[in-house]
C-alpha cells in the first residue's frame, strides 16, 4: 500500500455552507473505491493562477490516504467523472511538504510522517552519514574555494569613480573575440 494526496479544487461559486457537501460527496467517491481511511483537509479559497471555465477562484481540500497503485488508477476515472471538482492532482505523499503551513500540520497522518523523517535524519547521524541518496556530499549552492575569496576593502565607494569606469568598458568592444 501507498500513501497518496489527493488535492481537488472545487469551483469558487461554491458557497461555503454547500462546500462541505461537495466535500463529503468526493469522499464519498473515495471510499466506495474501497479506500477506508480519508481526511480531507480544506486549504481555503484562492484566487487560480488562470481561469479554469469561468472559475477564477477555486477552494482547496487535500485528502491524504493509503491505498494500491492500482486502485488510485480506478478512483481517478471516477474522480474525473465528478461534477464537483473542478482540477484535481493525485500524487505520492510528501509530509515534508506540509511543514509549513499549520493548517495541514495537525493532520495524525502529516505528523507520523514528519516522526518518521525525524527518526530516519537521526538514524543517519548516528551513523556518520551526512552525504545525500546519490553518494555524493551535500554542499551550499553558493560553495566558493577558500582561494577564490577576496578581501573586501572598508574605504567608501565613489560613484563618479564607478560610472568613469563603466563609460570605459562600455566604449570598448562587448562582443567576445570568436
Amino acid at each position: 500500500m501507498r500513501k497518496y494526496e489527493l488535492t481537488a479544487v472545487f469551483p469558487g461559486t461554491i458557497p461555503d455552507t454547500e462546500l462541505g457537501a461537495a466535500v463529503d460527496r468526493v469522499k464519498k467517491i473515495i471510499t466506495d473505491s474501497g479506500i477506508a481511511s480519508v481526511e480531507p483537509v480544506e486549504l481555503g479559497k484562492h484566487k487560480l493562477s488562470y481561469p479554469i471555465g469561468e472559475n477564477k477562484f477555486g477552494h482547496l481540500v487535500s485528502f491524504v490516504f493509503e491505498t494500491e497503485p492500482a486502485v488510485a488508477a480506478a478512483f481517478q476515472k471516477k474522480l474525473n467523472l465528478s461534477k464537483d471538482v473542478v482540477r484535481f492532482a493525485m500524487e505520492l505523499f510528501v509530509g515534508a511538504r506540509f511543514k509549513r503551513q499549520p493548517q495541514i500540520a495537525d493532520n495524525p497522518l502529516i505528523k507520523a510522517s514528519r516522526e518518521k523523517e525525524r527518526e530516519d535524519r537521526a538514524e543517519r547521524s548516528d551513523r556518520g552519514n551526512d552525504r545525500d541518496d546519490r553518494g555524493s556530499a551535500v554542499f551550499a549552492a553558493g560553495h566558493v574555494a577558500s582561494g577564490e575569496i577576496q578581501k573586501m576593502d572598508d574605504k567608501p565607494v565613489d560613484l563618479a569613480e564607478i560610472d568613469k569606469q563603466l563609460d570605459k568598458i562600455l566604449e570598448g568592444d562587448l562582443t567576445p573575440s570568436v
